[in-house]
């Protein structure tokens, strides 16, 4: 089977808990839609979780992880500095920092500087946000920046096109299922807002979604 899940934000406890919903199988493929840090409390349990799980895993990169592999870029510290530090620290990135008390980061940022931006398979588009359809080359260097941020943009890609992102209460995820845009983000980190703190896996075979509330016991950083 096809899975994908988007937005974990640190959410360690929570993403396990959908795994397991999911009986994941070492023949499962499991899409991963950006945005593995910040704002929960275990930002690098879900990096340690994606990269030993033991399936067939493609995970994409989020805002998020650029924020950090741009801080990252400002100094020698891995942690990084400057304008885009603030930026990081303005989005939850203090979670982050939390997580990796201690630890060398080094080997979670050459990871993170590795993933992709966009996956097409044969009858989905796959990405962290969403397509410039009005570029010429939507899926080429010009488009990273609203393959990673954007909000808002008209889907007349030439499929499907399964994103997270923009956080979106859960009936209004699920009422766009079968539609040209398909966004799994229910916000999973905010814990304080009706209709959202879930965290869905979309099966890409069968259209199904399952849904696991957040489990964490620590309080989410804005």
């Amino acid at each position: 089977m096809r899975y994908a899940i988007a937005d974990i934000h640190g959410c360690c406890k929570t993403f396990h808990a959908l795994l397991e919903k999911m009986r994941i199988k070492r023949s499962d493929n499991l899409y991963l839609l950006g945005d593995y840090i910040d704002r929960g409390p275990d930002g690098k349990g879900v990096l340690d979780t994606i990269m030993t799980l033991g399936c067939n895993v493609s995970a994409l990169k989020g805002n998020h992880e650029d924020m950090w592999l741009r801080a990252s870029a400002q100094s020698d510290d891995p942690f990084g500095s400057a304008e885009y530090f603030r930026l990081w620290m303005e989005n939850g990135g203090q979670a982050t920092l939390r997580s990796f008390a201690g630890i060398d980061a080094a080997p979670y940022l050459a990871f993170l500087r590795d993933l992709a931006p966009f996956i097409e398979l044969d009858d989905f588009l796959l990405v962290h946000a969403e397509f410039d359809f009005s570029l010429s080359d939507p899926f080429g260097e010009a488009g990273i920046d609203s393959m990673l941020w954007s909000r808002g943009k008209p889907q007349f890609g030439p499929k499907p096109v399964l994103c997270g992102h923009t956080p979106l209460p859960l009936d209004r995820i699920r009422a766009g299922l079968r539609t040209n845009k398909i966004n799994i983000d229910n916000g999973c980190c905010y814990v304080d807002r009706i209709g959202y703190q879930n965290l869905l896996a979309y099966c890409l075979d069968d259209g199904g979604l399952l849904v696991q509330r957040n489990i964490e016991e620590r309080g989410m950083d804005r």
